[in-house]
C-alpha cells in the first residue's frame, strides 16, 4: 500500500459519492412524479443498486478487502461527501 493509492482512493471515492448525490436526486424525482408507492420505492432500490454494481466494477480497489487501508479511506470520504451533500453545503 502505498500513499498513492490512499489518495487515489480518496479522489475516486469522493467523485462516486457526488455523483451518486445527483443520481438519486434524479431518481427520486422521476419517483416521485409516479402515483404508486410500490413503484417509487422499486425505482429508487433498482437505480441504487444499478449504481452500486457499477461501482463495484469500476474502481479499481475492489479486488481489496473491507479492512484495506486505502477501501478505508474511500469510504470514509464516498460518506462524507453524501453528508456534506445532504446535510450540509449545496453543490448541486
Amino acid at each position: 500500500m502505498t500513499t498513492k493509492e490512499v489518495v487515489q482512493s480518496i479522489v475516486i471515492h469522493g467523485f462516486l459519492g457526488y455523483l451518486w448525490v445527483l443520481f438519486i436526486t434524479h431518481i427520486v424525482n422521476v419517483a416521485n412524479s409516479m402515483d404508486y408507492m410500490i413503484a417509487r420505492s422499486l425505482l429508487i432500490l433498482a437505480g441504487t443498486l444499478l449504481f452500486w454494481s457499477i461501482v463495484n466494477r469500476i474502481t479499481p480497489f475492489h479486488s481489496y478487502k473491507f479492512t484495506h487501508p486505502a477501501k478505508i479511506a474511500g469510504i470514509i470520504s464516498f460518506v462524507l461527501v453524501v453528508l456534506l451533500q445532504v446535510f450540509g453545503l449545496t453543490i448541486v
